[in-house]
């Protein structure tokens, strides 16, 4: 068979407060790296790899191992399914004796044999809702387990899309199949409305003219959340519009000017401003971004990090960098959590 060197990462996404994981990728092997047989490992190493592919496939599904690449503290161990619907992959870490993550890698073709009727159902009618005008199509799914991961989803499906939109669906199967989508558009796609939204938003708190070049949509089923985010071709200044609202939820321009951790601990220990000067600094700006008088509001600080809240309101996080200039700003439910 073919060899693919996978390796699952996990990053930031979607959203401030919910973190999802970054697509595994295809990679050469990398340098140093030796190929062993299967029959090379040990009766116990084998059996846990088995273990952890027939959870994922069921145990009615045959498949086999074809490849082992030691890397050293891990050994990638590849394979297929028998009827060639799918290639899988697994990751045994010999330091702890554990599968630290599977993934098995299906046709887009195989769906209906994969996965369940109405889990597929829930899937397809997601996809078709998250945008009337284009429907998702998906060209692969992956099953994936990664149970040590401290991010979340570690276990879940994982749906690419196809075509011009970059796009990917999730099913939390911890979450009892919890649904969140994301999907990349182009700028002619998106209505002009949002667009200079988000960059008078930018504006509003950089002082800047920033131009927006990546353009993406988030929907969380479960939390009732959908936002369009813009960023610059940097993607280090980003907007976020409530998609059903077309508030501003949250803005976060360049702005940390610390060199690492010490030095922001250094640079933090204490408040940069009173809570009467922390008011009077963000009051207007907030006013601009969020249509929110914080005249009153009580004030938090942690850190860089102001919080402006009253009983029974939304609130807002602020950012402050080393200069004393507030560069990021977030509105947040009575509840604490990102709206």
């Amino acid at each position: 068979m073919r060899k693919f060197r996978w390796i699952s990462a996990v990053a930031v996404l979607i959203l401030v407060a919910t973190a999802l994981p970054v697509q595994a990728a295809t990679i050469p092997a990398a340098t140093g790296t030796t190929d062993k047989q299967v029959g090379s490992l040990t009766p116990t190493v084998v059996s846990r790899l088995e273990k952890a592919v027939q959870e994922l496939i069921g145990s009615k599904a045959a498949f086999q191992f074809d490849d082992v690449t030691d890397m050293g503290k891990t050994w990638i161990v590849e394979g297929e399914l028998e009827d060639g619907t799918a290639t899988l992959q697994t990751e045994y870490n010999k330091e702890k004796n554990r599968v630290d993550s599977t993934t098995i890698r299906y046709k887009i073709s195989s769906l209906g044999k994969a996965m369940n009727a109405p889990l597929k159902a829930k899937v397809l009618n997601s996809a078709k809702a998250f945008d009337s005008k284009r429907p998702l199509q998906f060209e692969a799914f992956w099953r994936v387990k990664s149970p040590y991961q401290s991010n979340k989803p570690s276990n879940y499906w994982v749906f690419w899309g196809a075509g011009e939109k970059a796009s990917s669906l999730y099913v939390d199967v911890d979450q009892g199949n919890a649904i969140t989508v994301n999907a990349d558009y182009a700028m002619r796609q998106v209505d002009p409305v949002l667009l200079n939204r988000a960059m008078n938003t930018f504006k509003r708190v950089s002082g800047q003219r920033i131009t927006v070049q990546h353009a993406s949509r988030y929907k969380d089923e479960k939390n009732g959340l959908s936002y369009w985010s813009f960023e610059d071709a940097s993607e280090a200044n980003e907007v976020k519009i409530g998609a059903v609202t077309g508030k501003v939820l949250a803005v976060s321009t360049t702005g940390m000017d610390w060199n690492d951790d010490a030095d922001f601990k250094k640079s933090f220990a204490s408040p940069k401003y009173t809570a009467a000067e922390a008011l009077k600094l963000v009051k207007p700006k907030v006013q601009l971004l969020f249509n929110i008088n914080v005249s009153g509001y009580k004030v938090n600080v942690q850190g860089n990090q102001y919080m402006f809240s009253q009983k029974g309101t939304d609130s807002i996080v602020a950012k402050v960098n080393k200069k004393g200039t507030f560069y990021e700003f977030s509105l947040h439910s009575s509840d604490g959590k990102m709206l």
